[in-house]
């Protein structure tokens, strides 16, 4: 029996919920799937199967020298938020993986980014369609008070069963 997909879950339990207090919710609720999105501060902005953003504000811990967000941190913004909008749209019983990440640094991020991922209709439907496969999913990182791009990249993820990620086939 596969596994019902916790990102779906999270969505539908909160879809009625105010914006304001989806969005802590909803972070809070994916936190406790992937807990590194607590640990770096991710914050999610939208969540949907065709769109999902996410906020990452400039603190101590995830600084580069020169007091801007890390390169690490906002290559970490670009795969969480195109991960989460992959994995909205994975089957039951499948789970979704990282394969590749071609990103490009246009501007210094001094203060917070945002990133956004999003899908076609018919992008989600072939993801949902399928055990697995492969798709490349566009990312924009922009500065939220400038809507200037800071960041942009392509990220290629896949989807398999998950008995197939237990037994490292």
């Amino acid at each position: 029996m596969s596994s019902p997909n916790p990102f779906v879950r999270i969505a539908d339990r909160y879809q009625d919920v105010p914006p304001r207090l989806r969005r802590p919710l909803v972070t809070h609720a994916v936190g406790q799937v992937i807990p590194f999105i607590d640990t770096a501060g991710c914050f999610i902005e939208e969540y949907t199967p065709t769109r999902v953003a996410v906020r990452l504000d400039n603190r101590e811990t995830v600084q580069n020298h020169l007091g801007g967000l890390h390169a690490a941190a906002l290559a970490l913004l670009a795969e969480t938020a195109s991960g989460l909008v992959v994995a909205l749209n994975v089957p039951d019983g499948s789970s979704p993986l990282l394969r590749t990440m071609d990103v490009s640094f246009d501007r210094f991020a001094r203060n917070s980014a945002v990133a956004e991922a999003t899908l076609t209709p018919d992008e989600g439907d072939t993801i949902q369609s399928r055990p697995l496969g492969q798709i490349g999913v566009d990312v924009r990182l922009t500065a939220p008070d400038a809507n200037e791009t800071l960041v942009e990249g392509q990220l290629k993820w896949a989807w398999l069963p998950e008995e197939r990620l237990a037994t490292n086939e």
